[in-house]
């Protein structure tokens, strides 16, 4: 997120205002500006209904047109523009059955879930804050706006988004948002998993993994969500708190798959990358539980996985110190080859030499070659692999 955004963004405001339309900036950019973080997105909220934004801008995109949103494309970067609105009941503990456009921007704050997240910019600067959010931030607090029933009645979601939220910034949950997560953790069960996995990727790079899987067990959210109640109990809580900040999400759903024990299926839906990634991170971490790396672990698995699953054995107790990465890099860069591809012949080669027609054999013995050039015992050359090929079928007869 770079300055433009912001520019964009007041840009939008000024155009709404001098429309004769209430317009400010809203949502995460405020809270994150004012925590000195760079921002993903800057939003606005303004009193005109979406087709008088419209109007305004020649230019936009009806992204969100149902509940209100629109994008405003020129002046760019794009900005969405989001109508002042109340929400109805959440039958379904995630989404509101109908939304009602206000003219209050205090209506359209008090809807949002915490007070930090409860904050506007208007044009000329200034926060319009009716929640004390700015204070909490000063305090380190994460608390509901309203009554925190309310808010989790509403949208279970929010409880999960408090965790994460507390993960990312090291703030505490305020006491009775805390015990209003304790006293609705069941309907996150209402929630898809397709959103828990969301909050869950932000959670594994935060950095606080373990104040996130504490949260959980204590609130009982754990207890409502696949794996969690094993993964996230007793003692393994302090390997969570050692879990660090992984570059990838899916680091985090391996050391949980690997806690709880899950041989198979794939209850948080990752993708099919995803879930590669874990069974080499897991295969990584077996391998590095029991011995050091070879070069054929090297040559089969992803060198992520390698270092993943290094570390992985060494936060549970199954091995000494990880492996430092750039020891895996040099093993991997030491390679004579680093795919079949790579090998100085073929099966036809095979097929050639050996006189006999083509079958499952080919492929039994360009393995067994493949393995002999990159453990080192057989040099990757037409010639040494024909004398050692042919050897070979002479000893079978």
């Amino acid at each position: 997120m770079t300055d433009k955004h912001w520019e964009a963004a007041f840009e939008v405001v000024d155009r709404l205002r001098d429309a004769g339309h209430e317009a400010v900036i809203v949502g995460g950019a405020v809270r994150d500006r004012l925590m000195g973080l760079p921002a993903h997105d800057v939003d606005v909220a303004t009193a005109a209904l979406p087709e008088e934004v419209k109007a305004i801008f020649p230019k936009t995109a009806d992204v969100g047109i149902a509940h209100g949103t629109v994008m405003v494309l020129d002046p760019a970067p794009t900005v969405e523009v989001t109508t002042y609105r109340t929400e109805g009941t959440y039958t379904d503990h995630r989404r509101p059955d109908h939304v009602e456009y206000v003219t209050s921007l205090r209506e359209d704050l008090r809807r949002r879930d915490f007070t930090m997240n409860a904050i506007a910019i208007r044009g000329d600067g200034s926060l319009y804050d009716p929640f004390g959010g700015e204070e909490d931030i000063r305090l380190g607090i994460i608390r509901a706006v309203g009554n925190p029933d309310e808010r989790f009645g509403e949208d279970a979601l929010r409880m999960l988004r408090a965790v994460r939220f507390a993960a990312k910034t090291g703030f505490q949950i305020e006491p009775e948002t805390k015990m209003a997560i304790s006293r609705h953790a069941v309907s996150i069960r209402h929630v898809s998993v397709e959103r828990i996995k969301m909050e869950m990727d932000k959670i594994w790079t935060s950095g606080r993994a373990g104040l996130a899987a504490q949260v959980m067990a204590e609130t009982g959210l754990a207890g409502h969500l696949p794996l969690m109640d094993r993964a996230f109990s007793g003692t393994n809580l302090g390997i969570w708190e050692k879990f660090g900040k992984p570059s990838q999400p899916v680091e985090g759903w391996a050391l949980l798959y690997h806690m709880a024990g899950l041989q198979d299926g794939n209850p948080f839906k990752l993708s099919n990358a995803e879930k590669r990634s874990v069974r080499d991170i897991l295969t990584s971490c077996e391998i590095r539980s029991e011995r050091s790396y070879s070069p054929m672990d090297a040559y089969r698995l992803p060198e992520p996985a390698l270092i993943a699953g290094s570390r992985i054995a060494h936060l549970t107790g199954k091995s000494g110190m990880p492996d430092e990465p750039q020891m895996i890099s040099s093993l991997i860069r030491e390679l004579p080859i680093t795919s079949l591809r790579e090998l100085a012949i073929t099966g036809n080669d095979l097929i050639a030499w050996s006189g006999k027609k083509g079958g499952p054999w080919v492929k039994k013995w360009l393995s067994n070659i493949e393995e002999e050039v990159v453990t080192g015992y057989l040099k990757n050359t037409r010639e040494d692999i024909k004398g050692w090929f042919l050897d070979g079928i002479e000893s079978e007869g």
